[in-house]
């Protein structure tokens, strides 16, 4: 048992195991009701239709653009921080914990030799882990958005009426989204006016009436 504690915290295993512990502890604390789930997590906003593009913005937004898509596949920020954390961990622990004993390393500089490739590795381990849980949390997104879009006012750029699709966007939480419209029978949104998003019809598709009309 001892020999065991020791390799858990030597300084080969350093990192592993404090990451582990770490999450231990969080939640523990979640399930004892001290915080919400949502504590600790950090929001990374990411676009799934990003565009990398070097001739637009330079290098400087290729290496936003090449960030976002790598957060993208692997699954961070579409599925919450900490839960992706833990998929990403635990293997992560296991996997150094093995091959520091195998390779009998015990200080942090030879632990480092196990941990990047390890690192590596279990990023494409959380990735396979967390994939079922993916669209669940962009359900729940979906949800959460369509509810937050009911009521708001966008700017239409792209005509619609009630058999022709258009397009409004809207501002949200300092996003520009796009989504798109249809109006009631009988009512025509022209380009650049004002509209209210009233109904939704899918995630993407709302009722929108004019603004001007129901103030």
């Amino acid at each position: 048992m001892g020999d065991y504690l020791n390799l858990v915290f030597s300084g080969a295993n350093a990192i592993s195991s404090g990451l582990l512990l770490f999450i231990f502890l969080y939640w523990i604390i979640v399930i004892l009701g001290l915080v919400g789930t949502d504590f600790l997590d950090i929001d990374i906003e990411v676009d799934t239709d990003v565009d990398m593009d070097a001739d637009v913005e330079g290098s400087s937004e290729v290496g936003i653009s090449w960030l976002n898509k790598a957060l993208v596949f692997f699954n961070l920020g579409r599925v919450p921080l900490m839960i992706w954390l833990s998929f990403l961990t635990i293997p992560l622990w296991i996997l150094t914990m093995v091959l520091n004993h195998s390779l009998g390393f015990t200080s942090f500089l030879p632990g480092l030799l196990t941990f990047v490739p390890s690192l590596i590795a279990c990023l494409f381990l959380a990735k396979f882990f967390t994939w079922p849980l993916v669209k669940v949390f962009d359900k729940l997104n979906e949800e959460t958005k369509e509810k937050d879009v009911l009521g708001r006012t966008g700017k239409v750029i792209l005509s619609a009426t009630h058999s022709s699709k258009g397009q409004a966007e809207i501002n949200y939480n300092g996003t520009f989204l796009s989504f798109y419209i249809l109006t009631e029978e009988g009512v025509e949104v022209s380009k650049g006016s004002e509209v209210m998003f009233i109904k939704p019809l899918d995630g993407s598709t709302f009722i929108v009436e004019p603004h001007l009309q129901i103030t």
